[in-house]
Order: C-alpha cells, then sequence, then structure tokens
C-alpha cells in the first residue's frame, strides 16, 4: 500500500488508513513517536507514562532529593485558617 504526503496547512502529512491502525491496535487521537530508521520513516505508539502512588514516590525522598517544605514540619500558622 502506498500513501501520498499532503499539504495541512503549515505542515505536511500522510493518511493512515483506518484497517491500518485496526491491525496495528492504535487508536484515533493516540501519540505516536516518529524516527528515521536506515532511511525508513518509524512510527511507534508513544509508551503510556506509568502513574506512581505517593508511597512509591515518598519512599526515597530525603534530604538531597527534595524540597525543602516536603521535608519540614509545617505549623498552623504557615497554613492559615
Amino acid at each position: 500500500m502506498s500513501v501520498a504526503i499532503k499539504k495541512w496547512g503549515n505542515s505536511q502529512g500522510i493518511v493512515i488508513p483506518s484497517a491500518i491502525l485496526k491491525q496495528l491496535g492504535i487508536e484515533v487521537g493516540q501519540r505516536l513517536d516518529i524516527s528515521v530508521n536506515n532511511g525508513n520513516l518509524v512510527l511507534s505508539p508513544k509508551k503510556k507514562i506509568r502513574m506512581f502512588s505517593e508511597a512509591y514516590l515518598l519512599d526515597n525522598m530525603n534530604e538531597y532529593n527534595s524540597h525543602s517544605d516536603e521535608l519540614a514540619q509545617i505549623n498552623d500558622m504557615e497554613i492559615g485558617e
């Protein structure tokens, strides 16, 4: 199958047939990484960002890799009413 590069405003683009998207498991609106490999254009599904729990993020926090307000004891006067 071949597609043509078309002008879209100040950019260029191609139309990916829905059958190809379905075959690859890619949905409309999904983000893709684009690269060139040995002269070939490569589109890959963007990896989903893993969500981390608060406990996981705080697990290795220390005075060298955190903001001071995250380790300080906050008193009532700082919070206000």
